[in-house]
């Protein structure tokens, strides 16, 4: 359980681990399945899969808007400005591309 509340963009310890979980993960079995999920559905896990698509090459605006096809109501305004403004470091991008798939 990562915690953080509700509404809000992750605290940075939450990314870093959140990151690093899926990096393992990818690198450990190709096509792992990853599930996220947080009370509604509408804030928390959409972040942290919006997260995900950003570190591994995927635009911001992309991202948003793939989430928001599975996901109706998907972030509010306070998280979009987080995403918006987070740069990612491409820590999900493998040589292989196999190793990470999104659904």
């Amino acid at each position: 359980d990562w915690p953080f509340d509700d509404g809000a963009p992750p605290p940075n310890q939450i990314v870093e681990d959140w990151l690093n979980l899926l990096k393992t993960k990818f690198r450990e079995e190709r096509g792992r399945c990853v599930a996220v999920h947080c009370v509604a559905g509408l804030g928390r896990a959409p972040v942290l899969v919006a997260l995900a698509l950003l570190e591994s090459g995927m635009k911001y605006e992309d991202a948003v808007q793939y989430i928001r096809q599975k996901r109706r109501g998907a972030f509010n305004s306070k998280q979009l400005l987080y995403l918006e403004k987070y740069r990612p470091k491409m820590r999900l991008r493998f040589k292989d591309a196999n190793h990470c798939c999104v659904q």
